[in-house]
């Protein structure tokens, strides 16, 4: 009785980290004018992800971005949202946070010297108004290639 106890609990925990992956789609992008890595979420109605430059000692996980090293592509910074973050207290944590709803999107500028792929990975959070689900870890790739002098048509 106990071990269909303990089975129960373990699917249902499962079942719990497969619906959270419905509640946000991500898709990456490279933009060749100007060049740049664009990074775009729609995330489900109820719920919200946090800003990239959150505090992490007041406890959500804010969104983080890295790059793999590449020697064809040149970084220019880091990731920024081009979204407009929403703020306000959250009870939770005892603090302001920033996050963003429904959409989310950043980008990074780059100088691409040849065609390649950069790789990198992205960590987040989600969370409605009762409950966080576990910050997660998934990795992109997004084929880049080199810079042209003029504005495309």
């Amino acid at each position: 009785m106990r071990s269909a106890a303990l089975l129960l609990s373990f699917f249902s925990l499962l079942s719990t980290c497969a619906h959270a992956q419905e509640k946000i789609q991500w898709d990456f992008a490279f933009v060749p004018y100007p060049a740049s890595i664009q990074i775009i979420a729609t995330i489900e109605n109820g719920w919200h992800l946090y800003a990239l430059n959150l505090d992490p000692n007041i406890g959500p996980v804010p969104t983080q971005i890295t790059l793999e090293k590449n020697n064809a592509v040149k970084i220019f910074n880091t990731f920024e949202a081009t979204s407009k973050a929403k703020q306000s207290y959250d009870p939770n944590f005892g603090a302001e946070v920033s996050y963003f709803e429904n959409t989310f999107q950043a980008s990074n500028r780059i100088f691409v010297k040849k065609a390649t792929t950069v790789k990198g990975e992205l960590t987040y959070m989600l969370c409605d108004d009762k409950r966080c689900l576990p910050p997660k870890t998934i990795p992109f790739e997004v084929k880049v290639t080199p810079n042209k002098l003029e504005k495309p048509n």
